[in-house]
């Protein structure tokens, strides 16, 4: 699937059905659009090019999904705040698409305008800032210290991905995009392993966590908001809580089950907020040891956020499959 899903200017009409053209010529098996009527258009002139409808478009109701095959879409991809009672009665109308892993946008899907208005930058156009990752202060119950008062942590439904088969849905979206391979190779593992219901799930999102985890995950709004749908006090990478810190003798030690490593990094947490990073020095019998800029306390709370040993097993992964080869070749012309 290839995403062409940013909106289009009329002036960029022409140029942009010239590299759809190209894409689906080159063997692309569908073409993810965000607008609806641009699609419709296009299904009308080329009715065997396979449209999917864009997260973007916001599509999160029966209306929306009877729409988009009107439109000539064979799928629509659900925006993020869709319900589950509502996903089902998608399903039996039009195959579906549903997010179970990655971020959330603070706003409904496709319908940010915060970087546009800030900097110009449009998330519609796939140029988005991410104000919304920022600190803000707000006067309301009291709350006037800066936090990240709308940043969303990010999504992980985890087994509750067997309630959206039971539901219907045909494919499960896991955010890749600009993430780093070992984070796609261990979201990928969790949710086919839950899927095929083999290997140890609970290793398998411990590696998710430590590979990139903001807010210790949320499953949005699908089945219900929850408590952590927002994280307020950690804007980035969390990791995996590990230990908490003991000051002796002006060494800060950690005692843990983890055996870290050379290379290892850490996240300090006090009360809950984001504190400082740390390193890792040496093990000490059951403790380690880590360094850090800030002066620790007791009990800060010590959550791994690089396990060097976690990403060279996952990195390892490969995805292999045959490959099959008709060969040509006639004397006096190249092979």
């Amino acid at each position: 699937y290839v995403a062409m899903n940013t909106l289009v200017k009329e002036s960029e009409r022409e140029d942009f059905i010239k590299t759809l053209l190209l894409l689906w010529k080159n063997g692309a098996d569908a073409i993810i659009m965000q607008d609806a009527l641009l699609g419709k258009a296009l299904h009308e002139q080329y009715p065997e090019i396979v449209l999917h409808l864009s997260t973007q478009a916001g599509g999160c109701n029966l209306s929306g999904a009877k729409f988009a095959k009107a439109c000539g879409f064979s799928r629509v991809i659900l925006a993020r705040e869709t319900p589950i009672s509502e996903i089902e009665k998608i399903a039996a109308c039009i195959e579906t698409e549903v997010f179970v892993q990655g971020a959330l946008c603070t706003c409904f899907s496709g319908q940010c305008y915060f970087s546009s208005f800030a900097g110009g930058n449009s998330g519609n156009r796939g140029r988005c800032k991410q104000p919304c990752r920022k600190l803000y202060a707000y006067d309301r119950n009291g709350n006037e210290q800066k936090n990240y008062a709308l940043s969303l942590s990010d999504l992980c439904v985890g087994e509750d991905i067997h309630k959206l088969i039971k539901a219907g849905v045909t494919s499960f979206k896991i955010e890749g995009r600009m993430r780093r391979a070992e984070y796609v190779a261990a979201a990928v593992s969790y949710y086919r392993g839950l899927l095929d219901g083999e290997g140890d799930a609970e290793q398998a999102l411990s590696d998710l966590k430590r590979t990139y985890n903001r807010g210790n995950y949320t499953k949005g709004l699908t089945f219900g908001q929850d408590k952590r749908f927002l994280s307020t006090a950690v804007q980035g990478h969390l990791g995996e809580k590990v230990g908490v810190i003991k000051v002796q003798n002006g060494k800060y030690l950690v005692e843990s089950r983890f055996l870290p490593k050379t290379g290892d990094a850490f996240k300090i947490l006090r009360d809950g907020k984001e504190l400082c990073g740390a390193t890792y020095q040496k093990s000490e019998g059951r403790y380690f040891s880590v360094s850090s800029k800030y002066r620790l306390k007791n009990g800060d709370a010590v959550f791994v956020t690089t396990d060097t040993e976690v990403n060279a097993r996952l990195l390892q992964k490969r995805r292999t499959g045959e490959i099959s080869l008709s060969l040509y070749f006639k004397e006096g012309e190249r092979p």
